[in-house]
């Protein structure tokens, strides 16, 4: 069954609140990362796995539809912090003894559950500064069968909850989850593709995989199911692997998981099917998490060590774009713009705004990044305008952003496109900027619009929208776009960076129209 693309914000917050139904696991909403209660912690001293409580859902009312559990745990700091685990119940959760993340690995056990060797794998790993959160396969899968939920987004769960333990542990930087698993805990990371959002998970490894997965309730995806012995077998949705992917056979190996394996990777490039005579499944998933670890320390010197996405194109117009995303990552509408731009000769950068503005942000920083990003592409492009575009939470920081560059950059951008434009902005993500209650915002992103020449500003807006902010600019002679739908446009995303393109092409000089 398919999820509906990204579920509303009150959704969200009642499910966060263990008041709400719907399809099981977190909501996972575009641009609505998790965000945990924030506790006061003193300076990180002491070492140690968090000391959980026993799981509650979190609701207790029986009209109310899986809450999802509540747990306690104990942070790096010795503060408490109460953490919403979606449906999974009790994971092991370790934190590295002084808050430093240097990975967040999921680990998902066997068939057997969790046991010593699992433990063994997740101190392991704990030692190379990783927050680990270990789930016992056959419980987790037990409570995913109670519910009354057509399908189960079970992605959701993994990455909400990996969101709230890294706030509560540290501002500083969000590392993506690796989702890793043996044998049946392998075969449910593999599943997992089928419903994961780019840009969500760093890396998915499975080790001796089995054939299929016991689930008998539907996976939320559009890929096809498959029924056979027993287990349930996932394909991949039709679009490029959202996730680096690697499968390892020891020994032990079955062949239905050799078959599996090589199944998917016809499907999708990118699944990389190693063997070792390494006859210890659970070592060797923990090389292969090592490795991982070791890579993410690089730095890719084209992103100048911002989450930057970079979209190479020959360009068509004297012109590059800056695309800043919406508080879900780069990942869906932002993603799909980016694209469209890419094809049509606009080369552009992504700003994944989840990872970016999770270490709280100044208006002058913001723009003293963005003056570094403009002048590293125009070099590599060779192109002098400046298209600046901003969807959602990545627009309602674009109009303070820009009026903090530099005046002599400011007159070479082109035009700033809002696309569901709010009126405040914040520069940190959180959970009350996410379900957009509770914080008035860092700026006020309508009086600084008003700020720039309106013939710059394009405002797009869902009819449906009621959190469109377009209206009150209305007056300024600023380009009002409505287009049917709410806060995603309907999807129609190809409509949408068309709209972009034309005005752009209507406001650049007949001369630097082509190049």
């Amino acid at each position: 069954m398919k999820l509906q693309p990204f579920a509303a914000a009150a959704f969200v917050a009642a499910a966060l609140a263990g008041t709400g139904p719907g399809v099981v696991g977190f909501a996972h909403a575009q641009n609505a990362p998790a965000a945990p209660q924030q506790p006061t912690t003193a300076a990180p001293a002491a070492p140690a796995p968090a000391a959980p409580t026993a799981p509650a859902p979190a609701s207790s009312d029986d009209d109310e539809e899986d809450p999802g559990f509540r747990m306690d745990v104990t942070l790096p700091s010795g503060a408490k912090a109460t953490v919403n685990t979606g449906m999974i119940p009790s994971p092991k959760i370790l934190f590295p003894k002084d808050g430093t993340i240097a990975a967040a690995v999921v680990l998902l056990s066997d068939e057997d559950g969790w046991g010593e060797a699992e433990d063994q794998l997740a101190n392991d790993l704990l030692e190379q500064d990783a927050i680990v959160v270990g789930v016992d396969l056959p419980r987790y899968l037990a409570e995913l069968e109670k519910t009354k939920d057509e399908c189960v987004y079970t992605i959701s769960d993994i990455e909400q909850l990996n969101q709230q333990l890294q706030r509560a542990v540290s501002d500083n930087s969000l590392r993506l989850p690796i989702v890793a698993g043996v044998g049946a805990g392998g075969s449910l990371a593999l599943a997992m593709l089928s419903q994961t959002p780019d840009n969500t998970i760093q890396a998915t490894v499975a080790v001796d995989p089995d054939g299929g997965i016991t689930l008998k309730k539907d996976l939320c995806t559009d890929a096809n199911r498959e029924d056979r012995n027993g287990k349930a077998l996932y394909g991949l949705e039709d679009r490029p692997l959202p996730d680096p992917t690697t499968v390892i056979f020891t020994p032990g190996a079955t062949d239905a998981g050799r078959n599996r394996a090589a199944a998917l990777s016809e499907q999708a490039q990118g699944i990389e099917i190693e063997d070792t005579d390494n006859d210890d499944p659970q070592s060797q998933l923990g090389l292969a998490i090592g490795d991982l670890i070791d890579k993410s320390k690089d730095v890719d010197p084209d992103t100048m060590g911002l989450p930057l996405t970079i979209l190479d194109a020959k360009p068509t117009r004297d012109t590059m774009a800056v695309i800043y995303s919406g508080d879900g990552g780069w990942r869906d509408i932002d993603k799909s713009v980016g694209d469209i731009f890419q094809k049509d000769g606009l080369p552009t950068v992504g700003v994944d705004a989840l990872r970016y503005f999770w270490k709280k942000q100044t208006p002058d920083q913001t723009a003293a990044d963005l003056s570094r990003i403009i002048d590293r592409f125009r070099k590599r492009w060779g192109v002098s305008k400046v298209l600046l575009v901003g969807y959602s939470f990545g627009a309602d920081i674009l109009p303070t952003t820009f009026n903090h560059l530099p005046p002599e950059q400011q007159k070479d951008v082109a035009m700033l496109s809002l696309l569901a434009f709010s009126s405040t902005g914040d520069f940190q993500i959180s959970v009350s900027g996410w379900l957009g209650v509770g914080k008035a915002g860092d700026t006020d992103g309508v009086k600084d619009a008003e700020k720039i020449d309106p013939k710059l500003i394009q405002c797009v807006y869902g009819t449906e929208d009621e959190d469109d902010a377009c209206k009150f600019l209305k007056d300024r002679g600023v380009e009002l776009v409505g287009i049917e739908g709410g806060h995603h446009f309907d999807e129609d995303y190809p409509a949408l960076a068309n709209k972009i393109l034309a005005a752009l092409d209507r406001r650049l000089k007949p001369e630097s129209a082509s190049k």
